[in-house]
């Protein structure tokens, strides 16, 4: 296993573990303006310099999101479509992010699942 951790401005934490073929990411906190370009910062390089083809982003502990933390997500999910890939959103447990998400026209871009191991017969590895 290979864990990989950083925080982002105090405000989102990420955790990223790439086992079995896929890479979790974890988040803890806001997703939003303030945040965005670290995350983009810290996830996209790993998955363009490894190539990975399956993500799986666990929005458990995401409190809020804005407008710029779905577009986020989106860039994330056609950069993984791109190689051939799926991402999957695991965990939406908070109302108002859940909210957001199904405004959003995010609803035909990810999988969603209710926790990881749900996500790994999603992934179909």
């Amino acid at each position: 296993m290979n864990y990989i951790n950083a925080e982002v401005n105090n405000m989102l934490k990420i955790d990223m573990e790439f086992k079995k073929g896929i890479l979790f990411i974890r988040l803890d906190g806001s997703l939003n303006k303030r945040n965005i370009e670290k995350f983009s910062n810290e996830v996209i390089p790993v998955i363009l310099k490894h190539g990975l083809k399956y993500v799986v982003v666990n929005l458990d502990k995401v409190n809020t999101i804005d407008v710029n933390g779905i577009e986020s997500l989106m860039e994330l999910n056609e950069i993984v479509s791109n190689l051939n890939g799926k991402t999957t959103l695991c965990s939406l447990t908070s109302k108002d992010v859940k909210t957001k998400l199904k405004e959003s026209d995010y609803n035909d871009k990810f999988f969603e699942t209710s926790n990881e191991l749900t996500a790994l017969g999603v992934m179909k590895l």
